[in-house]
């Protein structure tokens, strides 16, 4: 260079510099490749020379470079073009395929003279000074084996380690690329097998969790891009574009495979919620309403920190000025919000389980025994649920067993009170047959008298069972209309009159003046009064009261019938009412044990209640009906 050392240069930034000091910095770079270059530039107008070799190249006679033993490769410009030899072997650096013209030397390959001529055009002095090698002689010579310099950064041995590794790089590409050609091949050949296939990869594919598939996607497709664009820096342009396709094709299959067959739960199997899980395995091994609790408190400390760390990431912030910790601060914000709104929709999921739950017990209550009740595998009140489904299939079991007995043992009485008519009925008519003879013994008389006694019970016996079986099974008709309750106890009581007045008890009867109105079947519920003051006239102790009260209350109309047992009643209230059931064990007097359970049945279904009481000797029968206000009363 022609210009003094010292003088000071401004460019076209306006930026100054020294000559010097930019020859420093370019000698530095060289001197830092040690032996691994040779360089020689000699600039014929200055005729300076720069150069670390200390043999003769053989650059100033004509002929051939002689390069020291060890050095196969070098560039030489003598003033006018370039030359090129590797092992012996010249390079054609001018050729447009050539690997030159994408390295620094292209400026200088192309046209020299360009670069001048536009440079003197525009005005850009550096330019010119930059491109203007014309008549300069430049030497660079590379050894064989690139070494580290372990005194300055070579940046041969690092493009020599970069070609090494890309060469690495490129040939497990070549195998993954060839593995997927034949993946392909394969997967056409046996099309039959590949649905099974595509299945077991998305299996696999499925037990992975997001963020490792995101992190082996942001490792993978840079290195395509990478390694695809390395091979069109090396011209290899045609396997450029089959490698970027084929890792694209590839990759681009995996992905829609995976999302194809597993859905939404490709986002939901993240880190996250697999903690969200093995917590809730943890839960399980408290009881339901602790583990709620601890929810919440676990729910509550994770807020608490979130804050506080987003807290100390603000004031770390501001204190050093740093937007990095913003970032922090944003992303612990962030993770608080959607904790916020998972335990949320948890809360909100049990709410609405509950009140399904709740609601299918009011189905059972009402009876509802087919519905059941369908909640998501994944609730905490699955469990319940399925107890409860469980619970309402064995009472649906029970209850078709119990009409089933039931029917069987009405249909069972039916028939049999039915079968036992016809003979009875001829059984009575000889009897009666047999009273009328004249000629008969006092005894025979006698027995003929108990045989009309015992027939009549066995008809009335009959009678009973096929009446309490057609209540039972709902095939009585019950005619309702409005009467009067206190002139239907009256009338049952007048017809019994007789044997009360023979009976030695006193009747102690509260009925009010007042009309007591109800709807209800009066030949039915006349059969009812008559059974359980029938039961009095048989149980009660001789010489004692029988009450009977007819009282009105909040709509109520309550018939209550006291009596003083002749016997010791060692037997519970729901004993009582079954069938061929009577108080006194020793069955000393007539009955068939049925008087009870016939006058609740017709009670019921006349739309009344029926209780009994026991409290030692008193013996207490209660019937409550609803009173009809404001209706016609039959006195019938």
């Amino acid at each position: 260079l022609d210009i003094p050392e010292d003088l000071d240069e401004e460019d076209q930034y306006g930026n100054s510099y020294r000559r010097q000091e930019i020859l420093d910095v370019y000698l530095g770079d060289l001197k830092d490749e040690g032996e691994n270059l040779i360089y020689y530039a000699k600039n014929p107008k200055t005729h300076k020379v720069f150069t670390n070799s200390e043999t003769d190249l053989g650059i100033d006679t004509e002929g051939p470079i002689f390069l020291p033993e060890g050095y196969d490769f070098y560039i030489y410009y003598d003033g006018q073009e370039f030359m090129g030899e590797k092992d012996n072997k010249l390079l054609d650096i001018y050729h447009i395929d050539s690997g030159y013209r994408n390295t620094l030397l292209k400026s200088y390959l192309e046209a020299p003279d360009s670069y001048v001529e536009q440079s003197e055009r525009v005005g850009i002095k550096e330019y010119r000074e930059f491109y203007d090698i014309r008549g300069c002689q430049i030497l660079l010579a590379v050894k064989d084996n690139v070494v580290e310099n372990p005194y300055g950064y070579s940046y041969l041995f690092n493009l020599q380690k970069q070609t090494s590794q890309f060469k690495w790089i490129i040939g497990v590409a070549s195998i993954i690329f060839i593995i997927g050609i034949g993946l392909l091949v394969l997967s056409i050949t046996k099309r039959k097998d590949l649905k099974d296939f595509e299945k077991t990869l998305a299996k696999v594919l499925g037990k992975l969790v997001l963020e490792l598939k995101i992190l082996v996607s942001i490792v993978i497709l840079p290195l395509i891009f990478l390694m695809a664009q390395e091979m069109y820096y090396m011209h290899l342009e045609l396997g450029h574009i089959f490698f970027f396709t084929g890792l694209c094709f590839w990759y681009l299959y995996i992905v829609w495979l995976d999302l194809r067959n597993n859905g939404s739960r490709v986002f939901s199997n993240n880190v996250f919620n697999r903690l969200v899980q093995r917590y809730r395995v943890f839960e399980k091994r408290w009881p339901f309403q602790k583990a709620l609790l601890m929810r919440f408190y676990t729910f509550t400390a994770l807020e608490v920190f979130l804050i506080i760390l987003t807290g100390v990431f603000l004031i770390t912030m501001f204190a050093s000025r740093n937007g990095v910790f913003f970032f922090f601060a944003l992303a612990s914000f962030a993770l608080g919000v959607y904790l916020f709104y998972m335990y949320a929709r948890r809360y909100t999921h049990i709410i609405d389980d509950m009140g399904r739950i709740l609601g299918q017990s009011n189905r059972i209550k009402q009876g509802d025994m087919s519905t059941k009740l369908q909640l998501n595998p994944d609730s905490e009140l699955f469990i319940l649920g399925e107890n409860l489904n469980t619970i309402q299939e064995g009472i649906a079991e029970a209850v078709d067993k119990s009409i089933k007995s039931e029917r069987m043992k009405v249909e069972l009485i039916t028939n049999v009170s039915h079968d036992l008519k016809t003979p009875l009925t001829s059984i009575i008519s000889y009897v009666d047959l047999l009273s009328k003879e004249e000629d008969l013994s006092e005894h025979s008389k006698d027995y003929i008298r108990i045989l009309a006694q015992k027939s009549q019970r066995l008809k009335l016996l009959i009678q009973d069972l096929f009446d309490l079986s057609k209540a039972v099974s709902g095939e009585m008709q019950f005619e309702r209309k409005t009467l009067d309750l206190g002139k239907l106890i009256e009338q049952t009581l007048a017809d019994l009159d007789d044997r009360i007045s023979k009976s030695q008890l006193i009747y102690r009867v509260n009925i009010p003046e007042k009309p007591t109105p109800i709807i209800s079947d009066g030949n039915k519920l006349y059969r009812v009064f008559l059974n359980l003051f029938n039961n009095t006239l048989k149980y009660s102790l001789v010489g004692t009261r029988v009450y009977v009260d007819l009282v009105t209350k909040d709509e109520k109309a309550v018939v209550t019938i006291k009596n003083t047992a002749n016997y010791e009643m060692n037997f519970r209230e729901e004993e009582i009412i079954g069938r061929f059931v009577r108080g006194d064990k020793a069955r000393a007097s007539e009955g068939s044990g049925l008087g009870l359970s016939i006058a609740q049945n017709f009670t019921h279904s006349c739309g009344g209640d029926f209780d009994i009481r026991v409290d030692g000797d008193l013996f207490k029968v209660i019937l409550s009906f609803h009173i009809e206000s404001h209706k016609t009363v039959y006195s019938d």
